[in-house]
């Protein structure tokens, strides 16, 4: 037995003993991080969901009073329109590909006609199925989406412009989804060239639908859309006219969006001054057109939709001067980087951050449109950090950084208007509704209407 001063040290070594504590205590920290990854992951997937859920709503609601105002009735049938209750979102045609349990057909959509306040509201809610906080006893994460548009509003269209610089470079042929953890190429992956044209036609044949066939009495053509692909450079070789880019009140054609090609390097700089150069003279060109149909000239709204999937890989190096310690020049031409200011005083270093002047340029483009009104909306693709299938080589996956992720989305954030223009775009589905959102943005602008 033991006395009661061996009992005292006995605890105190007790107390004293750390072995094993490390263990337990990684554990438990590894179930922390992990759970945390988990549920990162699972509200990313909501999120995805919730922006698919609000333009599926802004998109129905705008039809809905637009259909009201045109027609001055509530549609009582699919076959003339939208009708008030509950639907599921597969029966309206709409997809929910891997976001909920069961696809569309658990999403409800639920219309409804105010005719007090001459409005249409349309909630869009369902429910994601988590992965990982299902351990945690959270068996489903419910989003909703909402989206009213008064009809009492709805005006004839609005004179506007568009134009859509999109990415074509080499990174495009890669896939849009990460590759599964044992290196196997996901089921449902595609190369982001097939994604992007599946959006854009998406794009160009519901705003034609909406907008572009919405003339005035007087036969006035008010939209006017156009494409600028690009990669290393503006890709002239696709372009059927001397402006190199397509464009005009016809819209862009599907043979132009079919004959994107995915190769080159990435350059941003030309597509996006282009664009600033074409915008500065559209205000001839619809004048031109209220000339010709002999009706008041309206100055026309202008949008640029900007898309890319990584950083600037091409143009001229720059430094841009700042207090960071390192020091950049040029030797015979090439340039190098010192942190010792002896050295850099005899080869005339300037301290700060070596850059591509192709990011500053295509900023300076996005300013000067802004400053000139035109509203700008960008898009980052498939940029989650990680490696992608490769179409040109499938044995070498391609992979994308956390420095090219933030480059890319440090030029896009600060190109757009506003951060509510610039949208984030994981895949397939993201990248098709990031396009239903801007479009639906625009249309509201076009017709007038409250949202």
């Amino acid at each position: 037995m033991l006395k009661p001063e061996n009992k005292k040290s006995l605890f105190k070594r007790f107390l004293k003993d750390e072995s094993g504590n490390m263990a337990l205590t990684f554990a438990i920290s590894a179930v922390a991080v992990i759970g945390a990854m988990g549920a990162a992951m699972d509200f990313s997937t909501r999120s995805s969901a919730k922006l698919h859920s609000q333009g599926i709503a802004d998109q129905i609601a705008l039809a809905a009073a637009i259909h009201v105002k045109n027609n001055d009735f509530i549609p009582d049938s699919l076959e003339t329109g939208y009708t008030e209750g509950t639907h599921s979102a597969a029966s309206l045609g709409f997809e929910y590909k891997g976001w909920v349990d069961g696809g569309a057909e658990n999403v409800d959509v639920n219309i409804r006609y105010d005719d007090t306040e001459k409005e249409a509201v349309v909630t869009v809610s369902g429910a994601t199925i988590p992965t990982f906080m299902q351990v945690l006893g959270q068996h489903d994460l419910s989003f909703s989406a909402t989206s009213t548009v008064s009809y009492l509003e709805v005006d004839e269209a609005q004179p506007a412009s568009i134009i859509m610089v999109m990415d074509n470079s080499g990174s495009m042929r890669w896939d849009d989804r990460l590759l599964n953890d044992d290196g196997t190429r996901p089921a449902n992956s595609r190369p982001r060239i097939d994604r992007l044209k599946s959006a854009v036609t998406n794009f160009r044949t519901r705003l034609k639908s909406r907008i572009g066939d919405q003339t005035t009495s007087e036969g006035v053509r008010v939209l006017r859309t156009g494409l600028i692909p690009y990669n290393d450079q503006i890709i002239t070789t696709l372009s059927a006219n001397t402006d190199r880019v397509y464009w005009g009140f016809d819209g862009i054609d599907q043979a132009q969006v079919d004959a994107m090609q995915a190769q080159g390097g990435t350059n941003s700089n030309p597509p996006m001054h282009l664009a600033q150069q074409l915008l500065d003279m559209e205000n001839d060109e619809h004048e031109d057109e209220a000339d010709r149909t002999n009706t008041d000239y309206r100055e026309p709204l202008k949008f640029v939709v900007f898309m890319t999937d990584g950083q600037n890989t091409a143009g001229n190096f720059i430094v841009i001067p700042g207090e960071t310690g390192r020091y950049y020049g040029q030797i015979n031409g090439r340039w190098f980087v010192t942190k010792n200011p002896n050295t850099a005083a005899v080869h005339n270093f300037t301290e700060g951050d070596l850059t591509l002047d192709s990011d500053s340029e295509t900023l300076n483009a996005c300013t000067n449109m802004k400053n000139e009104g035109v509203e700008i909306f960008t898009i980052g693709f498939a940029l989650e950090p990680g490696f992608y299938y490769n179409q040109d080589n499938p044995n070498q996956p391609r992979e994308v950084t956390n420095g090219v992720q933030a480059a890319a989305f440090g030029l896009l954030s600060q190109c757009a208007s506003d951060q509510d223009h610039f949208i984030i775009a994981g895949e397939q589905n993201d990248l098709q509704s990031a396009f239903n959102t801007i479009q639906n943005a625009i249309v509201k602008e076009l017709i007038r209407i409250k949202s």
